[in-house]
């Protein structure tokens, strides 16, 4: 990932049924969310997120 690509956001427009989920959960009412780069990493794969460092074996 290029440096910096990470401030760059995402725009989701939610649908009816989940703009209304949103409501009931949290008394707001969204039409669309927008999130970085790294928030939305962190949703859509929160355990490779969290774990950068990981070393991979190779076979020889």
């Amino acid at each position: 990932m290029a440096e910096g690509s990470s401030k760059a956001t995402i725009r989701i427009t939610l649908t009816p049924a989940q703009t209304e989920q949103v409501r009931e959960a949290t008394g707001r009412e969204l039409l669309e969310i927008e999130l970085t780069i790294d928030e939305l990493e962190q949703r859509v794969a929160p355990r490779l997120a969290s774990n950068h460092n990981e070393t991979f074996l190779i076979g020889q």
